[in-house]
């Protein structure tokens, strides 16, 4: 595009749609909601026997993490906003947009000012589950880095949708730099990384393995949902 395309071309206001809003936001008073239940057993479990008070302590802590991280992602949810008008990028970026937290982010970008656009796919496995990211990021001619946000598996996308329109105004292609193995830490709760922008590539041959472990950990979920459905189906007979 041309300056004078950019500027003639419609404003464009990028959000999470509300039904992802409210599903999330469900989710985590549903989680919440489990996670004081769970805290009243406990108390049981404790006057029933010492072993039964700690396993079910254990599984609340548990349960409580999750609800934070998801109560997390619906607080981020409603505020992530990006809006494209006239050659500038403007943008309120939350800390969870990814499987990684972030820094918190308000950014206004000139157009004009971005020298390339960068993507890469993080792969991440835990007890047997492999799963992923598509991660964007900005490069300014000042060789400044902006962390878009990653679009994960199983979630309508949000950043490559972004990243796509922000190039086809700039007038830029996106680098694919290929994928890297992220650190999933706790099953993708806590101390979860990933390497520097800087890391190269898997091989391809990598690649290919972690797409069929991607898929057969699909497979397996599809799998368990089916039984689900099928013995709720049963219990009624």
């Amino acid at each position: 595009m041309t300056d004078a395309d950019i500027n003639r071309a419609a404003p464009l206001t990028f959000r999470a749609s509300l039904g992802e809003k409210l599903f999330v936001t469900l989710t985590a008073v549903f989680m919440g909601v489990l996670a004081l239940f769970m805290l009243i057993a406990t108390v049981g479990g404790f006057v029933a026997g010492l072993f039964l008070g700690l396993f079910l302590l254990f599984v609340a802590l548990v349960i409580i993490a999750l609800t934070f991280l998801v109560a997390k992602e619906a607080f981020s949810r409603w505020r992530l906003y990006a809006h494209l008008e006239g050659g500038t990028l403007t943008a309120l970026l939350p800390r969870r947009r990814g499987f990684i937290d972030q820094p918190r982010d308000r950014v206004t970008i000139a157009l004009a000012d971005i020298e390339r656009i960068e993507t890469r796919h993080e792969s991440f496995a835990s007890i047997g589950v492999t799963t992923g990211q598509q991660a964007y990021a900005i490069v300014k001619r000042d060789g400044e880095r902006i962390f878009l946000g990653a679009d994960r598996e199983w979630v309508p996308p949000f950043f490559g949708r972004l990243a796509s329109e922000i190039a086809a105004r700039a007038g830029l292609t996106i680098a694919d730099l290929g994928m890297v193995d992220g650190d999933s830490g706790f099953l993708l709760v806590a101390a979860q990384s990933v390497p520097d922008w800087a890391a190269p590539s898997l091989s391809a041959p990598e690649i290919a393995l972690r797409g069929r472990r991607r898929a057969r950990t699909a497979a397996i979920m599809g799998g368990v949902a089916l039984l689900v459905v099928l013995a709720q189906l049963l219990s009624r007979r």
